[in-house]
């Protein structure tokens, strides 16, 4: 009994181990990126000590536009045979 549950305790402890393992190389390659993509901003942009104060955020708006291709058609579609036939509006 005491084998089973010194490993299983241990097979936890791997588990816990590979996981910070995991977070602490998540964290090091988000860092090179952030590092990376400030780099690249200042040697595009510049580095203007201003730039440290200004926030860009992002907002959708709430409702749907006409168009957007969130709101159906209103209009009338004609089957395939009357489309053909018909003359161009301009036409008449």
């Amino acid at each position: 009994m005491e084998q089973g549950t010194h490993s299983a305790l241990q097979e936890e402890i791997g588990k816990a181990e590979v996981i910070a393992g995991l977070r602490r190389a998540l964290d090091a390659g988000y860092r090179r990126f952030c590092q990376t993509a400030r780099a690249d901003w200042e040697r595009l942009v510049g580095s203007d000590p201003a730039d440290a104060c200004v926030t860009v955020r992002i907002q959708t708006k709430p409702s749907a536009t006409r168009g957007s291709g969130f709101l159906k058609s209103r209009r009338q579609l004609l089957p395939k045979t009357e489309a053909k036939g018909s003359v161009p509006r301009f036409a008449h």
